[in-house]
């Protein structure tokens, strides 16, 4: 007898542990396993299955953006329908929320508004009608728990702008109190200004803001030295002079102990150091989970990551029963240094580098350890310089001498000198040194003779011209100038049209050679009658 079996024939699905079937059809993505769990090709924070609701800082102050509300306000200065806010001052701020108020479009509010729907609106002095620069409005709340003394807050506003006119630069201050009953402050009266006018309120920081037609974020820190229950946000002092009623919006208003604010990595040790560790603020109600280049570090589930794994964009993921909050990226990079050096050798010498000896001219590279415990590249270019041997011919005078380096030639000859080059090796010069072949003769007797009558001056081809003679008697005075002589041309012994006595005197002559320079001579020669 044979049993008809029917075979169901399923789907089959592999899991990976801890992976769970949404639908028979998709999987959907573990954010802590460096796996493409869902087979989209992107891992971890690279998915989009593993975006968080943002955790935002819980914040000291009551209904930190204006949002719930104790009743709709029907006009301005109606702060007090801004759950857990007063108006701090007798100068009452506005509020404004759509369920009814918005200034009935009198004011162009910038867009978009940082938090919600609800903000707030304060004057820093009353300029357009009644003058009163004391008009300055503040809101005021109790805090959901005491600033603790000696630590560190932060406080995080939106100030919202309208024209440079009506939102001129300014400062927003923090004012704290220890009795929450100092809130409101002045007793009701209107100049009263700010609240250190009166007991009870400390400043604590402020911060100085401009814009233009726009929400801008600021923040500063503070530390206090009293215990402070509640505070004051407003402008500051100071008096104004203006034309207008400087304007201001407040929105989203965050006030923590600097610890407890967004995620921020911080390294401790230098990119090289072999015990670096990146770490953020430990909350003891949160879970941590490491990642590099947006996949999860396996294991790195604390506070503290040691010895990172390589440069790369750091993250961590914090998360509680509220929900979680990734950091902003952290990127971790190895300096890279690389030094060029040139270098030049001379023949028959080495570079001792690093323990090697050089004599070869090329490019080499070493590495050494920098003073941050990184890498550093250095790269030399050797190379190697080459005997040079220079030949040099010149042609002197005999009252002359010729000067290489240190050393002067005045007489005729080939020599052989060494000397250092530029770069301080060894140059060899071969010398050849010659007279010119000029004649000036030292005296002369112009007596129509026809022997030695002219002083002139001559040569063979060293020779091309006498571009100027000049004849000075004993006194300076001069008695003969000619330029341009021609051949076997010069003084006759005349001075003003007749015979120049006999005497010494003095020439100095200008004459083109024929090596292209232009050599100027001088010396005396002696008229005989």
């Amino acid at each position: 007898m044979f049993t008809l079996v029917r075979l169901l024939f399923l789907p089959l699905m592999l899991l990976y542990p801890g992976q769970r079937v949404i639908s028979q059809s998709r999987l959907v993505e573990i954010c802590n396993n460096s796996l493409d769990d869902d087979n989209d090709g992107r891992i971890d924070l690279n998915d989009q299955d593993c975006d968080c609701p943002l955790l935002e800082t819980t914040s000291l102050l009551p209904n930190h953006s204006f949002e719930a509300q104790d009743c709709c306000p029907s006009t301005h200065s109606m702060v007090v329908c801004a759950t857990g806010w007063l108006p701090a001052s007798a100068t009452t701020p506005d509020y404004f929320h759509p369920c009814d108020w918005m200034a009935n479009g009198a004011l162009p509010i910038p867009m978009p508004i940082p938090d919600g729907e609800g903000f707030i609106g304060i004057i820093d002095g009353s300029f357009s009608s009644d003058p009163n620069p004391d008009w300055k409005e503040y809101i005021g709340a109790c805090l959901e728990d005491s600033l603790q003394i000696d630590s560190i807050y932060r406080l995080r506003i939106h100030v919202g702008f309208l024209s440079r006119r009506t939102s001129p630069a300014t400062d927003i201050v923090v004012y704290g109190t220890g009795d929450c009953t100092n809130l409101p402050f002045g007793e009701g009266d209107t100049k009263f200004g700010c609240p250190t006018n009166g007991p009870g309120w400390v400043r604590l920081g402020s911060v100085s803001v401009a814009g233009q037609n726009e929400w801008k974020p600021y923040e500063f820190l503070f530390t206090v030295n009293s215990n402070i229950t509640g505070i004051i946000i407003g402008p500051n002092c100071a008096h104004r002079s203006l034309s207008n009623d400087p304007y201001y919006l407040l929105d989203k208003v965050v006030l923590a102990k600097d610890s407890d604010f967004e995620v921020d990595i911080k390294a401790n040790g230098t990119a090289c150091d072999p015990d670096l560790t990146f770490r953020i603020p430990h909350r003891s109600d949160f879970s941590y989970q490491w990642y590099k280049n947006g996949v999860a570090i396996i294991g790195a589930t604390d506070a503290v990551l040691h010895r990172p794994p390589g440069p790369g964009q750091y993250q961590v993921k914090v998360e509680n029963a509220e929900g979680c909050q990734v950091s902003a990226p952290f990127n971790h990079s190895i300096p890279f240094q690389t030094t060029r050096l040139d270098r030049l050798i001379c023949p028959g010498e080495a570079l001792v580098w690093n323990d090697r000896t050089l004599s070869a001219a090329g490019t080499y590279r070493d590495t050494f350890k920098a003073i941050n415990n990184c890498d550093s590249i250095v790269q030399v270019d050797l190379r190697l310089e080459e005997n040079i041997e220079s030949r040099v011919s010149v042609k002197i005078f005999p009252f002359e001498s010729y000067q290489i380096g240190s050393f002067r030639f005045d007489a005729p000859g080939d020599y052989v000198q060494t000397i250092p080059s530029a770069v301080g090796c060894d140059s060899t010069v071969l010398l050849n040194i010659s007279h010119y072949s000029v004649h000036i003769p030292n005296v002369f007797s112009p007596n129509g003779d026809g022997v030695n009558d002219i002083f002139s001056i001559r040569g063979t081809q060293d020779l091309r011209s006498v571009a100027s003679l000049k004849i000075f008697d004993r006194w300076g005075n001069l008695v003969f100038n000619s330029v341009d002589l021609a051949q076997n041309a010069g003084w006759n012994g005349e001075a003003g049209g007749k015979a120049a006595p006999a005497a010494v005197y003095v020439y100095a002559a200008t004459l083109l050679m024929d090596d292209g320079l232009v050599r100027t001579v001088s010396g005396t020669v002696t008229l005989i009658r």
